[in-house]
């Protein structure tokens, strides 16, 4: 078994540590997930300087809690723990642990609760695997070669979580095989006086970016409003999507009323799917698939209303926004992290695909893998260039004719015009008090 140790919060200075079982998990890609992809070898003649690396989490139970549709009795039991013990903010060592507290989630007893040992939405033993596997290729790529030192170092190394639990913890796990925990001389794990310390930053989530968020900038809901009003999307809903809502209602004998229930329906079917579990009679998987395509081109198409620019501008342009500084810092050749985590949801890797214009229209699955390297090399006319990877594979930005590998000057450029420059002006009612 291993202890996984991490900051959830840079505010509450908590310890986090995770218990798992170590388990075999080999490279795959299907309707359950995506991970363990190997990294393509760097460009010739280039030279790495700094990679961002966003992820969905893991594996999880279903995030909407109570029951996915009538007759559900599944009761659901999670046997990876999360626990924790206060610590003081400059502790750079925690001490020999003598107590931890695990959190322990009492069975639901109401509709709208999980039923079972599970918090709504909880990382598995699955996704927690899923996760070590992607930071099994990472480290191949990036530490085996020597671009990051062997060791996890503050200095190197960013990772970045919204408040959640489960994007905390695949984070964790990620880091857990990416940098194995030090070993001392005398075979301890850690420093002189005991586990090593790791930040993992945080804010709160009304103001985090980490997906597009309304209360965070206000004038993405109205874009909303506006997309929910326009012809494009009025013709498409009287043609396409009422017409699949009825029939999907009509066999699982309950009513599907919009997008966003169809897309707890598709949620729900892919959760029970992945864990074994039978959907309602009558949803088949022609309708699971149909259902999910619906899905992503109503998401994608919000995201990209009225266009990719104005909407990023005030939705994931403010994540976005911490690439293009990052970047830029190690451009000038200023002292900044080279590795740089962002463990989110799928609603944060499809907004920034639809921003970059690689969307493929298919919905990011659990631990979904997005990197953006940035290297030095003499083929680039800045002398400087992006490379794209999403799930293993070379992306080709239309911004940059198509090229898997961007020019920086051209790259940087687009990123600034999709990024938020006035958040006052632009999301009109936004206040950064």
């Amino acid at each position: 078994r291993k202890v996984v140790c991490g900051w959830p919060d840079m505010y509450v200075f908590q310890l986090t540590c995770v218990l798992v079982t170590v388990w075999q998990i080999s490279a795959a890609a299907d309707d359950c997930g995506v991970y363990g992809q190997p990294v393509p070898a760097p460009p010739n003649g280039s030279a790495l300087m700094q990679v961002h690396t966003t992820i969905r989490h893991g594996d999880r139970v279903s995030y909407q809690g109570g029951v996915c549709w009538p007759g559900d009795e599944v009761v659901w039991s999670c046997s990876l723990a999360d626990a924790g013990l206060p610590m003081y903010a400059d502790t750079q060592y925690g001490d020999r642990v003598p107590r931890v507290y695990r959190r322990i989630f009492k069975p639901g007893v109401l509709e709208q609760r999980t039923r079972g040992n599970c918090s709504v939405g909880q990382l598995t033993k699955v996704g927690f695997m899923q996760q070590e596997k992607n930071g099994d290729v990472l480290r191949k790529a990036y530490v085996d070669s020597t671009f990051l030192k062997q060791n996890l170092s503050a200095s190197e190394v960013y990772i970045r979580s919204d408040n959640y639990l489960r994007t905390q913890m695949s984070a964790e796990a990620l880091m857990l095989e990416m940098f194995p925990p030090m070993r001392t001389r005398g075979g301890a794990v850690g420093g002189a006086s005991g586990g090593e310390v790791v930040h993992l930053y945080t804010t709160e989530t009304k103001y985090d970016p980490m997906v597009p968020n309304t209360q965070l900038c206000p004038k993405l809901g109205q874009y909303k409003e506006e997309f929910l009003q326009s012809k494009e999307y009025m013709d498409h809903y009287r043609n396409v999507t009422e017409p699949l809502l009825n029939k999907i209602s009509k066999a699982v004998n309950f009513t599907v009323g919009d997008e966003e229930a169809m897309n707890l329906l598709m949620d729900c079917a892919r959760v029970y799917r992945c864990h074994g579990y039978s959907w309602p009679q009558g949803l088949t998987e022609e309708l699971y698939q149909e259902g999910w395509a619906e899905v992503s081109w109503y998401y994608s198409h919000i995201y990209s209303y009225p266009s990719v620019q104005a909407n990023a501008q005030v939705g994931i342009g403010f994540l976005l926004i911490e690439f293009l500084e990052h970047m830029n810092y190690s451009v000038a050749g200023k002292e900044v992290e080279k590795f740089l985590l962002y463990s989110g949801h799928d609603t944060t890797v499809l907004p920034i695909l639809v921003a970059l214009q690689a969307f493929d229209n298919t919905w990011p699955l659990y631990a979904s893998t997005l990197l953006l390297e940035l290297y030095k090399t003499p083929s680039s006319a800045s002398g400087h260039a992006v490379r794209g990877i999403y799930n293993g594979k070379v992306l080709e930005f239309p911004f940059c004719s198509n090229k898997t590998l961007c020019d920086y000057k051209e790259f940087s450029g687009y990123l600034a015009s999709i990024v938020p420059t006035d958040p006052v002006k632009q999301c009109s009612a936004f206040s950064w008090h």
